[in-house]
């Protein structure tokens, strides 16, 4: 089986994850291609395909929409996935629904790899934005009881999940 993962990563989480993915993938033979250095072929050449973005101010790699909407039809025949990575998992739903089209339906759905807000690895005003976000999860004092604080991390259990996926339906 062969399978494509084309990822755009900002600060590095969403190229942790697929490189995650493909350790999951084990015997299959994966091509992982970081989307802001190279486009990636023709989804034609691979059995399937899974793609990756990071969610930055709520939005996903354009040049990863750029790459959908060019190959739209091939991806809709095929096994395709999509992952994103994002600091916000609760407003997973909503990124789907609000940065892909309704004409685009990967089979094996969108997931969530949860995501990271890791101030070192931002450079300018992202570490400024990042930094804050840290901070206002970890000093707010939520009226709300059940919320402890906790940053994002990455969902290793949502990568097997696809991962197996991808293997039981090859």
């Amino acid at each position: 089986m062969k399978v494509l993962i084309a990822y755009s990563s900002k600060q590095g989480t969403t190229a942790r994850c697929a490189e995650m993915l493909r350790e999951k993938l084990g015997y299959a033979e994966v091509e992982i291609v970081d989307i802001n250095k190279n486009i990636p072929k023709s989804p034609d050449n691979y059995d399937v395909v899974v793609l990756g973005s990071s969610v930055r101010f709520g939005g996903v790699s354009r040049k990863l929409k750029k790459y959908i909407k060019e190959h739209k039809e091939a991806l809709n025949a095929m096994p395709s996935a999509v992952f994103l990575c994002c600091g916000y998992p609760d407003q997973f739903d909503d990124y789907v629904k609000d940065q892909f089209k309704k004409d685009f339906k990967p089979t094996y759905d969108f997931h969530c790899f949860g995501g990271e807000l890791k101030p070192k690895q931002t450079k300018g005003f992202d570490r400024l934005i990042v930094s804050a976000a840290r901070r206002s999860i970890l000093e707010h004092d939520f009226e709300d009881s059940s919320y402890e604080g906790s940053l994002p991390e990455i969902l290793p259990e949502s990568i097997s999940i696809l991962a197996d996926t991808i293997l039981k339906r090859r």
